[in-house]
């Protein structure tokens, strides 16, 4: 995968052709759909030649599954890896995370936001493989809590995890009509961490384990 963890969308004067081709695609996908974007639209954006985009992605197509492969390594860092996962911190510690990692992608995500919003709507293959990629992400995170007996019993299991994805994908296929009513985005970073106490609050309360339950038990 493109290595882009120090750069970000809206500054890509410095990168490297192959990495301008990745940003641009996004940007375009997004903006107008796979089928709408042509490989010399691409290489337009990204002032390089058409050449670069089969000399290092092969095709549209592949072009496509690299920008999916870096928008989903966004969500995977936020989650954690295999030393520390996101479900092993404590509350301030995990609020703490949401606030570093909502830094780390602000920026970006006028572009990511656009690009998974397409996707989705479109109801194609693109949208499909990247839904059940998120899908993928968000049961680990369910099934390592419940493995560390953070879930209450009665909660549903089966649909867990689309609820926590509905929490974050109304925001991002309403956020145009957020803008509307407040002003500015949903992902205006001081709104975005607002966002996640709630979350936070919410799953808390109605689905986690109470940490004095956990020691009477």
């Amino acid at each position: 995968m493109t290595d882009l963890s120090e750069h970000n969308v809206t500054s890509i004067e410095n990168l490297t052709g192959k990495q301008r081709l990745l940003l641009s695609a996004m940007k375009l996908f997004g903006e107008r759909g796979f089928d709408g974007v042509s490989v010399r639209d691409i290489a337009a954006d990204a002032n390089v030649s058409v050449g670069l985009i089969k000399h290092h992605y092969g095709s549209k197509e592949g072009l496509r599954q690299a920008v999916d492969e870096y928008f989903i390594s966004r969500f995977e860092a936020f989650y954690g890896n295999d030393e520390q996962h996101v479900e092993d911190l404590s509350g301030p510690e995990f609020l703490s995370t949401v606030d570093s990692w909502v830094a780390s992608v602000a920026d970006e995500w006028p572009v990511f936001s656009r690009y998974f919003r397409r996707a989705l709507l479109e109801e194609t293959q693109w949208g499909a493989a990247l839904f059940e990629r998120y899908y993928g992400i968000v049961r680990g995170s369910i099934d390592r809590l419940d493995a560390q007996g953070k879930i209450r019993p009665e909660v549903d299991r089966l649909w867990l995890p689309f609820l926590f994805m509905f929490l974050e994908t109304g925001t991002l296929l309403m956020d145009p009509y957020i803008e509307k009513v407040l002003g500015r985005s949903g992902y205006d970073p001081e709104l975005w961490q607002r966002r996640y106490r709630s979350y936070t609050s919410m799953i808390a309360r109605g689905v986690m384990v109470p940490p004095t339950d956990k020691a009477d038990s």
